[in-house]
């Protein structure tokens, strides 16, 4: 997480030199949202290698789809409920804007940017607790867009069905679902022009960067006092990675006692159909928070001080909280 902060360098040195201009924040968010965040989608669920087509399309695509819709539920479940406490903790802040942006960071993790690459860490690169998590992430990508954009706003205007059907992210995510349960359509595993890997590949790889380059620019356009000094940042940020965790983790375990029931049995990757979802919610706040409040002219500067507060926070509070969601995971289900 260090070395991912170390990303904001370039987008703060690029603006404090004035080498960038008031429309810069604006593409790069643009870029961020409708071309990397999707591509991120069809890499995750459409690019593995022929082991890992193996080991996932072993299981079978009727246990798969199950395990899926299961896992799409504990997230549902979960974004809601820490929805619901954080329009509580804030129902009486006078600034509604800054309440908003502040649920937003409570409710919506970097389960993309953060969670796919730690769970591949965490379970040595098992590709069915990324797709798990890829579930999590596709269930944040449209309430990203329909839930997050009415707190970023305010308002339900900008929610639209032909904009949500038209959106490239949306549309990213039907594309590779439908490839992935597809897999005589899925050009992405056709040995002959597999060369095309690359271009999910490489934007994918961009998501990244390139949300914290604008994270960089946004601290350079923010006085720090404004970032570290913000008491309602801090309470998001404890909603965010202390509470968010463990409902999850309440909100997955009635799902593992229904499953355990109807199979008989849970072993292997199983645990990550509960645990994806989990861990996906311990991450910091979403980078997407910042380019949302940009794209729709939110509350910029509250957004960019809860993001990069606790975004500095979670660096020590991450692997004490994972520690503890392992030892409650073990104690009830072991």
């Amino acid at each position: 997480m260090a070395v991912l902060f170390a990303f904001t360098v370039p987008g703060y040195a690029l603006k404090k030199l004035k080498m960038l201009g008031e429309g810069s924040t604006l593409a790069l968010s643009n870029i961020l949202l409708y071309v990397c965040q999707p591509a991120l989608a069809i890499k995750a669920f459409c690019v593995f290698s022929e082991s890992d087509a193996e080991t996932i399309y072993g299981i079978g695509m009727g246990r798969l789809a199950a395990n899926f819709g299961i896992a799409a539920a504990i997230s549902v479940a979960a974004i809601f409920l820490v929805f619901g406490i954080s329009k509580l903790v804030f129902i009486k802040m006078k600034n509604k804007n800054a309440a908003n942006v502040y649920s937003f960071v409570a409710v919506f993790s970097n389960c993309g940017f953060l969670g796919v690459p730690f769970i591949e860490m965490f379970t040595d690169g098992n590709p069915l607790a990324v797709m798990y998590i890829m579930v999590f992430n596709i269930v944040f990508s449209f309430l990203s867009w329909t839930l997050g954009v009415v707190l970023i706003t305010g308002s339900f205007k900008e929610i639209r069905l032909k904009k949500l059907v038209l959106n490239p992210a949306i549309i990213a995510c039907a594309v590779a679902i439908l490839l992935f349960f597809v897999p005589q359509i899925n050009i992405f595993a056709i040995k002959q022009i597999d060369v095309i890997k690359i271009l999910p590949q490489y934007l994918s790889y961009m998501t990244a960067p390139l949300s914290m380059l604008i994270v960089g620019i946004r601290i350079a356009e923010t006085p720090l006092k404004q970032i570290f000094c913000k008491k309602g940042a801090y309470a998001a940020g404890a909603l965010r990675l202390l509470v968010a965790p463990f409902v999850t983790l309440a909100a997955a375990i009635p799902f593992y006692f229904l499953l355990l029931h109807m199979r008989g049995t849970i072993g292997g990757a199983d645990d990550y159909i509960f645990l994806a979802p989990v861990i996906a919610m311990v991450m910091s706040p979403a980078a997407s928070v910042v380019a949302m409040a940009e794209r729709f002219n939110g509350d910029k500067e509250e957004a960019t001080a809860a993001f990069v507060a606790n975004t500095v926070i979670s660096v020590i509070v991450i692997p004490l909280v994972i520690m503890a969601i392992m030892a409650c995971w073990g104690a009830l289900v072991g």
